[in-house]
Formats: structure tokens, sequence, C-alpha cells
């Protein structure tokens, strides 16, 4: 069976540079009816469905599943064109470590707190897609952990044996204990070293600068 390897994206592979905050508010006035104020809100390691939610139950207003749908569709809709006018950030190094996981066999997927069709776009835009066969997603859960069981199941699907989750938050390091894989974290988000050690990642690594080194670290937690 292959070994499969679980990445977030949004800090981890790249940088969409605050793109996604302006057009989640509209898209959230658009399919809710009100303006929300995003200015002390934090999505790192969060999910986009448990955000609108949280979001809706302040504001009162039930978030029924046509409502959510109605999020999602208005969210992409905003979120596409500015994809095309500011081009992602991908962080140094990715595509070569990408690429020679690819190359050694390895099954690559996506566990985000975004939803499907933002994921892809990101993916997409960053032209890293082609790398990535199967993911999880915020539209298939709003729990990360849970996330993260459903891409495992995925992978399985697909002949893969999940072996290790890679991350920039501790909302990752939870999500990969949570589904019993080691977790790399990454410290090219949010979240210092620090913080993740004592959240328990199995490793950390300062950023992809050195494809080598990072490659070397996943065949270690995947083969200890």
């Amino acid at each position: 069976m292959k070994s499969a390897l679980l990445f977030d994206i949004d800090g981890t592979l790249l940088y969409a540079k605050g793109l996604g905050r302006p057009a989640f508010a509209e898209a959230f006035q658009a399919a809710y009816g009100t303006p929300v104020d995003l200015s002390t809100i934090s999505f790192v390691g969060a999910t986009d469905t448990a955000v609108i939610r949280s979001l809706a139950q302040t504001a009162g207003i039930p978030s029924t599943p046509a409502r959510e749908e109605h999020f999602f569709i208005e969210l992409t809709k905003r979120l596409e064109p500015r994809l095309k006018q500011g081009p992602l950030i991908v962080y140094p190094g990715v595509r070569s470590l990408l690429k020679k996981l690819q190359s050694q066999g390895y099954l690559l997927g996506v566990v985000t707190g975004n939803i499907r069709s933002i994921a892809w776009a990101k993916l997409l835009h960053a032209e890293l897609a082609p790398y990535f066969s199967f993911g999880a997603y915020a539209t298939d859960h709003e729990n990360r952990d849970m996330i993260a069981k459903i891409a495992q199941t995925r992978a399985h699907t697909l002949g893969a044996s999940a072996k290790l989750l890679i991350g920039d938050t501790t909302k990752d390091v939870q999500a990969a204990h949570a589904i019993g894989v080691r977790c790399l974290a990454v410290t090219t988000g949010w979240v210092d070293a620090d913080t993740l050690r004592i959240a328990g990642a199995d490793d950390l690594v300062d950023g992809f600068n050195d494809p080598s080194l990072a490659l070397a670290k996943i065949e270690r937690l995947c083969h200890v």
C-alpha cells in the first residue's frame, strides 16, 4: 500500500496575502443579509464552516444548509477574481519538495479549513494542483479533526495509508494525532516553533527552503 501525506494549504504551502478576508465578508453579507466585522476574527487553524456558523450565531441568524451553500457559492465567486489579480505567494522550496515526494511514489492530499472550491482555486492559481490527488475540506465537516479523518478515509480508498500530516498550526498537530498519524509542523505560518513543539509536533522545520532536509524529516517520520 502506498504512503499518503496530508498537507494543510494556507500558511504551509502558500500565503494568499489576505485576499480571502474581504471576499469572506462580502459573501457572508450576501448569504446572511447582514454586514460582519472580521477584524477580530482569527482564521489561523479555523475552518470556513465553523467561522460562518459562529458569525451567524452571534448575529442571531440560523445557519441553514441553504444559507451555507449560498455562502460557499458567493465566496467562490468573489475570491476567484482576486486570485487572478494578485498572484499567491508559494513558499520557497514547496514545488521542489512536492515534485520529489511525487517522484518517490507518495500520494499527496490536502487537509484544509477552506471549502473545496476555494482550496482547489488556490492550488490551481498557485500551480500546485497537479501534485495533489485528493483532499478533505470545510465543506465536508466544520471540525478539523474530522476533516483529517475524512482525508484519511479517502486516501485508503485510493490504495494508500495516511502516514503524516504537515501543517503550520496547533490545530494541524491536534488533527494529526486525532487520526493516529504524526505531524511535521512548519513555521512558515503564524505560529512559532515553541508553541508548535508544546502542542506535540513530532518534528519541526523552518520552511522548505532546503527540500532535501524536509524530505529527510518526512521519510523519518513516515518510518518511525
